[in-house]
């Protein structure tokens, strides 16, 4: 049996120090020791090849990959004119744009069967698609294709509702800081309670799936509390 034939019937494969050779435990446990000898006796005829494969896979993978670029390169001079044309038309669109609206930039995110998903972006800050006004689509489609290979959405966003994106999003952002300061310092005041008390203080309960295997119940109703040692404690209540 050659080297290439014991290579494929045992699954050999080349250690990753690149001087000895692997084969599956399986494969191993069903060999004969003649079988296992003959493997053993014919190692350097083996490496050789095993070498000489990831060479040929190599120098094949280098062929298609300059096949690709090649092809790659033809197919871009035939699309160059198609997207300078898109470009041009994109520019036509662009000065569309009210003087009193700033650019937004569209940029496709996903696909929902077949109708893009789009994220606008005007100056830095995500816009919502019912606040853009659409000037146009500038496209490039290869001849005979029913579809463009390329597009560019032409939007734009007055600069008013720009502003009002804006403050509305500091305010938002300032509310939910305070928000988060006002629970610290209520859960801050209930954990002083509880050390002054030395009782456990109520902070709050949500709804959760039931722990327990070994109940039929369907939700358990979790109760957090502060201890006067400035821990926690969680207690559960099984629901019917």
């Amino acid at each position: 049996m050659t080297a290439n034939e014991m290579i494929k019937k045992y699954s050999i494969q080349l250690h990753a120090d690149g001087d000895k050779i692997q084969i599956p435990a399986t494969i191993g446990k069903k060999m004969s020791k003649t079988q296992m000898a003959a493997v053993v006796a014919a190692k350097p005829e083996i490496i050789a090849a095993l070498l000489q494969q990831a060479e040929d896979r190599k120098t094949a993978q280098a062929a298609r990959e300059a096949k690709w670029a090649e092809q790659r390169a033809a197919q871009d001079a035939i699309d160059a004119p198609l997207l300078a044309a898109m470009h041009a038309k994109a520019d036509e669109l662009r000065a569309q744009i009210p003087a009193d609206h700033v650019e937004v930039i569209a940029e496709q995110t996903g696909d929902l069967d077949g109708t893009p998903t789009m994220q606008y972006t005007a100056n830095g800050e995500i816009v919502s698609w019912y606040d853009v006004t659409v000037i146009g689509w500038a496209s490039a489609i290869r001849p005979g294709a029913l579809g463009s290979f390329a597009s560019i959405q032409v939007c734009s966003i007055s600069k008013d509702k720009l502003e009002q994106i804006k403050t509305d999003k500091i305010a938002a952002e300032n509310k939910k800081a305070d928000e988060k300061k006002a629970e610290s310092d209520r859960i801050d005041t209930i954990f002083a309670t509880a050390k002054e008390t030395g009782k456990k203080q109520y902070i709050k309960h949500y709804m959760a799936d039931c722990n327990d295997p070994r109940e039929e119940c369907s939700l358990d109703v979790v109760t957090i509390y502060a201890m006067p040692d400035g821990t926690t404690k969680t207690e559960r209540q099984h629901t019917w």
